[in-house]
């Protein structure tokens, strides 16, 4: 979908007012503090937090996280082209005594929300201009931040129903596709089913209940490169 000069005027303001509000922010404690985040990747996605300053339009989204998709043009202009929020509501993701929780509760909501009209897009797809022969695709935003910071070249998808056909023409041509399997059954099924539509896509399954933020949270960079063979 081709977005119109006004709505990429909108996107790029609002993610610049969300990105300013990020330090010291209750998006920056989830991600550093809880997520174990580093904050150069924070600033190379340019993450945001939707506070109380939001701008018209965007007030249902206070309390979140913002997640823009980032697009490069040939010129090396920069544009939005979509934002995703991530939840990071106390009464979500805290528990009484005020600790984060390790399996959070959205009422009313998923973690991650859409705006009104938005199609499923890759996320990072400057991954896709990197020299590489490899590349990771992940299940969600939060798993592509963990691959990049861990050194890997990473795009993410919104699910299984989040692929689309025309996505498959972008990976040909790499020698190795890592399709990140979330240690579940949604996980696995994601994985299988795009790692079926790449000739060179290869499941790599993660542990019951481990996703690669997980891991790298429980067990350091090194476990998340065993899984593709690069520690």
């Amino acid at each position: 979908m081709r977005l119109s000069d006004e709505r990429k005027k909108l996107l790029w303001g609002a993610a610049k007012t969300f990105r300013e509000e990020f330090e010291g922010s209750p998006a920056e404690e989830y991600l550093v503090g809880h997520r174990c985040l580093d904050q150069e990747t924070a600033e190379r996605f340019s993450l945001g937090y939707v506070g109380d300053s939001a701008p018209s339009g965007f007030e249902q989204y206070r309390g979140t996280i913002a997640v823009p998709y980032l697009r490069r043009g040939a010129l090396g202009d920069w544009s939005v082209v979509a934002l995703r929020f991530r939840c990071v509501r106390p009464e979500c993701v805290r528990d009484e005594t005020g600790a984060f929780l390790d399996e959070e509760t959205h009422t009313g909501h998923g973690k991650m929300q859409s705006m009104a009209g938005d199609t499923h897009r890759i996320y990072n797809t400057l991954a896709l201009q990197q020299e590489s022969d490899e590349i990771a695709v992940c299940e969600g935003e939060p798993d592509t931040w963990t691959a990049a910071m861990c050194g890997l070249p990473a795009v993410g998808i919104q699910g299984v129903k989040g692929w689309k056909s025309h996505f498959d023409k972008l990976f040909v041509g790499y020698r190795r596709v890592w399709v990140l399997a979330d240690g579940d059954e949604a996980g696995r099924e994601f994985a299988e089913t795009v790692a079926h539509r790449l000739p060179s896509g290869l499941v790599v399954p993660f542990g019951a209940g481990l996703d690669v933020n997980k891991t790298y949270k429980h067990h350091g960079r090194e476990a998340v490169l065993n899984k593709v063979g690069k520690a």
